[in-house]
């Protein structure tokens, strides 16, 4: 933990209202990515995001310091997300429509091609379905692992698991990415 974050966190701790606010002002567009991929909506992922810093607001004395801020908060997010979850009958939704074309610009960045711009939206719009499609502790690993970069220990601090658990998660999860995409690939060309 950087020396300003330890001491806004010892500040919250001891009841610092505006402490915790900047703590939110540098965790929340991490949490709100995270949030995002997790449940593929952006008006879940808004209330995924608040429920977890109102929990992390309620709970920052027994933040220990064991790991990383970040660490703890994203495991207050994923205990969150299992009981949003749980709570949800329906499939998660896919990427909106204007989102999906945000990250797919961002994805195709300087491309001046219509039809690649076209075909790297549908490649965006793939994966973030085959990623919805998960079970939920690969989708998890997966968020972690690969949009917020995080490292086998921290994983597997969030998810209170050993580090061997979080590489066959992993592994598991790129399999199952894998083995998705070649099903729909194999789809849209036996369509065509």
């Amino acid at each position: 933990m950087a020396e300003s974050e330890e001491r806004l966190v010892w500040l919250a701790k001891t009841g610092d209202t505006e402490a915790f606010s900047e703590l939110v002002s540098l965790f929340e567009s991490k949490v709100y990515r995270a949030a995002y991929a997790l449940t593929g909506n952006e008006e879940d992922a808004k209330d995924l995001s608040q429920e977890t810093f109102v929990k992390a607001y309620r709970g920052i004395s027994r933040f220990r310091g064991k790991c990383s801020f970040f660490t703890w908060l994203y495991r207050i997010l994923l205990n969150t997300f299992g009981t949003w979850l749980r709570k949800r009958t329906r499939t998660v939704e896919v990427l909106e429509s204007h989102r999906r074309q945000k990250v797919a610009a961002d994805f195709a960045g300087s491309s001046s091609s219509n039809s690649q711009l076209t075909s790297d939206r549908e490649t965006v719009d793939r994966v973030y379905r085959a990623i919805s499609s998960l079970p939920h502790e690969q989708r998890m690993v997966i968020v972690m692992r690969c949009l917020e970069e995080m490292t086998y220990r921290e994983i597997a601090r969030a998810m209170s698991c050993s580090i061997g658990t979080v590489k066959s998660r992993i592994h598991a999860a790129r399999l199952s990415l894998r083995h998705k995409l070649l099903q729909e690939s194999e789809f849209q060309y036996r369509g065509q």
